[in-house]
């Protein structure tokens, strides 16, 4: 029988391409906002973890922004609390809520997180042109990645807690100049693939794999080593 994950943010870029490759070998519940399922309802998590055995959840909801062609954010002060709260409700206080419902109904699992390379380091502000990369959103990331921590080394025995953090992935209509400076400073020359993306999460999936557990698992083609 295939087992279950609860996949967050199902409808987003990575969330559906997971959505696609895991459906072979397991069971995915989807979650997305577009469908209008609310992370923050605990009858609504209550629902699907009471009802189903989760043997994984995967978190790939977040609120970001991106430096695209067209449509550029100009380059405003992004240091109010509101605006920061806003990153913090999305990609840390969501996550935690559905951890807290998950933990109440599951007796054991594990829970992975996409995070970013700006959940480590400052971004590289050079790279971007009439666009910030905010400050809310690199803080909450952050906060989700000691979170994992957190958890992963409080309740080892039942739930492994892990965090993936990967570089920016390819897509179309990115601001050139962005693109240029970006791939200057990655040793791959290059931003990340949509499909290297699968090789951590089977990693985690396996069920093998039951030490690993309160870590950042860093796909970036080496950024961070620079």
């Amino acid at each position: 029988m295939k087992k279950k994950i609860f996949l967050t943010g199902s409808n987003g870029r990575i969330g559906s391409y997971l959505k696609k490759k895991l459906k072979k070998n397991f069971v995915v519940i989807e979650s997305d906002i577009i469908k209008g399922d609310n992370l923050s309802d605990d009858s609504y998590l209550k629902k699907i973890f009471k009802k189903n055995d989760i043997f994984a959840i995967i978190f790939c909801h977040g609120l970001n922004s991106t430096p695209l062609l067209r449509g550029k954010v100009k380059q405003i002060s992004n240091l109010e609390q509101a605006s920061i709260q806003k990153f913090f409700d999305v990609n840390f206080f969501l996550n935690l809520n559905v951890i807290k419902n998950y933990m109440k109904y599951q007796k054991k699992g594990r829970i992975m997180n996409f995070t970013s390379l700006y959940s480590i380091k400052s971004p590289k502000h050079y790279i971007y042109n009439n666009f910030s990369k905010e400050l809310g959103y690199c803080a909450s990331k952050s906060a989700s990645n000691m979170m994992m921590k957190y958890l992963g080394t409080k309740y080892a025995k039942k739930y492994l807690f892990n965090s993936i953090v990967i570089a920016g992935v390819a897509q179309k209509k990115l601001d050139p100049l962005f693109l240029s400076g970006y791939n200057k400073n990655n040793p791959t020359g290059r931003m990340m693939k949509l499909e290297e993306v699968l090789p951590v999460v089977n990693f985690l999936l396996d069920e093998k794999n039951t030490h690993t557990n309160a870590q950042e698992i860093i796909v970036d083609g080496g950024w961070l080593s620079w």
